[in-house]
């Protein structure tokens, strides 16, 4: 390690007499719960091999020696549990004590897991030294050997010095070619060549072999062939040099593999029973990321999650050895998802399971689905695969998306295979236009199944149609406004159907009504858009149209928002289309409250859902509550409405200024008028009829506005608070549809002539 430290050790360490030590039993507090060492190698001559699977606060391991030789070298292999890092001491001169300065030969590294290595002294005598760790996130300043330690532990163990041996251990034990029943074990030769070749040992267990321990083998060279091993099985491997018939080094330290599976005819993973990352039999290559996760799969259960940045940063997933891979009787079926923009999965197969560059595309799926229900991905495997082959699933990077994938099968393909790729055109508010790409096994018809609900049908689901002859077909008598989901299969005769195909799925399209009642509880809050057939029209930044949920509605728990609230917006909720709304017999009503006792809401209709500029204007209404209450606002709506415009409900920015609005309990109903509405509309007059250039208006209730339309319905002139006279001079003659509101909501139209 560093030279001044050699030179103190030279110097200061003589020949002492050992004998046995006592040694502090070190304290630790008990914030210290998770930091511990968890794993700990050391090596040089000879090895110790330490695993502890919970937090104490010390351990005496002293009994488990590491073998070395002055002038050796011991390697340290630390593993510590979360970011703990540790303290190495070794007693040099077996004085019961670590207190001298050159007794600490490893200090802490900043990562948890450390390698690293001390020297032996070249003048120190043989004997055993006690070495201590000290594991720990934080350190008392001075650090102290015997505690207290209050966020970590300690363990002992033993450093035996032999003389310096004539025969050293050979090192960098590894396995490669391994299969699920041999391995090729190599190792790099001692630095001074055994004249008799080498011993190795081989065992399931992890318990190191002693001086006595019978070897596995023989061999002249540094590597050998072993075989008769069970698969699936992690292997611990030895090895000791023989210089002569009674002169052998120690063992190595030891290295590890693990045996490949047997090959599987068939195979269903949904990763349930996986601990941790990787599943039995399963591998992973590529710097790419993939794990298997709870949440990531079906129903929230456990799944693989692939990523990758870019094309040099792919994630390769390595399927388990199957028997019959190029069977050509097989495919390969899973489930995949992806959570945002759509993504590619590369399915092919590694004729080397530990080199990347040797992976072949069969196909590669496009995933844009963003749940699991209704899903599947069939990829059927040609005979032309290598017998030695393993399927891989790549996600290449390109798009840089999470995908998501789970319950996957490797399985017989049927004889009929399925459709790909349903599509869906001319969708009306009772019918649709399907088209599919035909199964390749040529059937002699399909059939098509329909439901308002996404779980997928089974092999003994009942089809609604069934032996549709091609591959496209025309749904009729379907309910409009309603989200239908559509799978299709093949049929290739009475006793064979292939599997249903993926799902698709429509809305219809929304059909006149002649009467609604909405109050907008069986949606989901967000744009009012939630409600099937209703629109909005938003202009401005801040112009909003919702169904808010977190304010109290009329009835139930929910509501419209409508909210205009800087200068220009605009904000239109545009209801569904009435088959009636000239007919010039119903009304709308509806409750409503402002945020200001201001409030000016406007009831009109659009020729244009999507433009506000189409807004026509049939009653501003004052709302002046704040709260809901027992009224409701109504609006009889004129037959001069034209045919096939849609009702609408404005707030506008430069009526209300900044106002919030929320309306619910919506009903388009026939307009019979109770007495009071009766009364109040006798009691307004407009006159004279004909008139010249001026009208009077005669009301015993205020009059809050009054509109003049032309016969197609279009708006001319709009007065609000008009005086009991009002100036039509500018109006060329003719007939003209005259509104006047009243400040209580209600209203009447008159025609008149101007002559």
């Amino acid at each position: 390690m560093r030279k001044q430290y050699l030179l103190w050790m030279a110097l200061l360490i003589p020949s002492w007499q050992l004998s046995a030590q006592t040694y502090c039993t070190p304290t630790a507090g008990a914030s210290s719960q998770n930091n511990y060492l968890k794993n700990a190698v050391f090596s040089d001559q000879g090895a110790i091999y330490y695993d502890a699977a919970s937090y104490q606060a010390y351990v005496d391991n002293s009994g488990q020696m590491v073998t070395s030789y002055p002038g050796g070298t011991v390697n340290v292999h630390l593993e510590h549990s979360g970011s703990t890092k540790s303290y190495v001491w070794v007693d040099w001169n077996a004085d019961g004590d670590f207190d001298d300065f050159y007794e600490g030969p490893i200090e802490p590294s900043p990562f948890n897991t450390v390698d690293d290595q001390f020297f032996v002294p070249p003048t120190q005598e043989p004997g055993v030294y006690r070495i201590r760790v000290q594991s720990g996130s934080t350190f008392p300043n001075p650090v102290n050997p015997c505690g207290p330690n209050n966020y970590g532990g300690f363990v002992d163990f033993s450093l035996k010095i032999n003389p310096t041996p004539t025969c050293l251990a050979p090192s960098a034990l590894t396995a490669s070619n391994i299969t699920n029943s041999t391995a090729l074990i190599s190792w790099e030769a001692s630095t001074t060549s055994p004249g008799s070749g080498y011993e190795y040992y081989y065992t399931s267990t992890n318990t190191p072999p002693t001086a006595t321990t019978t070897p596995s083998g023989t061999s002249m060279t540094t590597s050998a062939n072993i075989s008769g091993l069970y698969s699936f099985t992690t292997y611990y491997i030895y090895a000791r040099s023989i210089c002569s018939a009674s002169d052998k080094s120690s063992w190595s330290l030891r290295g590890t593999f693990k045996t490949k599976c047997d090959p599987m005819a068939s195979m269903f993973e949904n990763f349930e029973a996986v601990t941790g990352a990787n599943a039995n039999c399963w591998d992973k290559l590529g710097p790419g990321y993939m794990t298997i996760g709870t949440g990531s799969g079906v129903n929230n259960s456990k799944g693989i999650t692939q990523s990758a940045l870019s094309a040099a940063n792919f994630s390769l997933a390595v399927l388990p050895l199957f028997s019959n891979v190029n069977a050509g009787t097989h495919w390969l079926r899973f489930k995949a998802k992806v959570s945002s923009d759509p993504g590619v999965l590369d399915i092919g197969y590694v004729t080397n399971d530990s080199d990347a560059s040797t992976f072949n595309i069969v196909q590669s799926v496009n995933i844009s689905n963003k749940n699991y229900d209704g899903y599947e991905y069939r990829v059927i495997i040609p005979n032309t695969v290598p017998s030695n082959a393993r399927l891989a699933i790549r996600h290449s990077g390109v798009p840089a998306v999470n995908i998501y994938w789970d319950e996957v099968y490797w399985e017989p393909k049927p004889n009929c295979l399925p459709v790909s790729n349903v599509t869906v055109s001319n969708i009306t508010s009772s019918s649709v236009d399907l088209a599919w790409n035909a199964s390749s096994s040529s059937p002699s018809g399909y059939d098509i199944y329909y439901s308002l609900n996404n779980t997928p049908p089974t092999a003994s689901t009942v089809p609604n149609i069934t032996n549709v002859s091609g591959n496209t077909y025309t749904i009729s008598n379907l309910e409009s406004a309603k989200n239908y989901y559509i799978w299709v299969r093949p049929r290739c005769s009475s006793t064979d159907q292939g599997p249903w195909g993926n799902i698709t799925s429509i809305l219809t399209a929304c059909a006149p009504v002649p009467n609604l009642s909405e109050n907008f509880d069986s949606y989901n809050t967000g744009l009012i858009t939630n409600a099937p057939c209703w629109g909005k029209i938003t202009v401005g930044i801040i112009a909003s149209c919702t169904i808010n949920g977190s304010t109290p509605a009329a009835s139930g728990t929910k509501h419209i928002s409508l909210r205009s609230t800087s200068s220009g917006d605009i904000a239109i909720a545009v209801l569904p289309e009435f088959s009636n709304v000239n007919a010039g017999t119903h009304r709308l009503r509806f409750k409503a409250y402002s945020s200001q006792s201001t409030g000016k809401l406007k009831v009109g209709y659009v020729a244009d859902p999507t433009n506000a500029e189409s807004f026509v204007l049939i009653q501003q209404l004052d709302v002046t509550n704040t709260s809901y209450n027992a009224n409701y606002y109504t609006v009889n709506v004129p037959a001069t409405v034209p045919a096939n415009t849609r009702l609408a409900i404005r707030s506008d920015y430069a009526t209300s200024t900044n106002v919030s609005y929320y309306i619910d309990d919506v009903n388009w109903e026939n307009g019979s008028l109770g007495t009071s509405e009766v009364s109040a509309k006798a009691e307004l007059t407009v006159y004279p009829n004909p008139f010249t250039d001026t009208i009077n208006i005669s009301s015993e209730q205020k009059v809050s506005s009054m509109a003049v339309y032309d016969l197609s319905g279009k708006i001319v002139k709009e007065i609000t608070s008009p005086s009991t006279s009002v100036s039509l001079k500018e109006l060329p003659s003719g007939a003209y549809l005259i509104k006047v509101i009243l400040k209580n909501g209600t209203a009447k139209t008159i025609k008149a002539v101007k002559k």
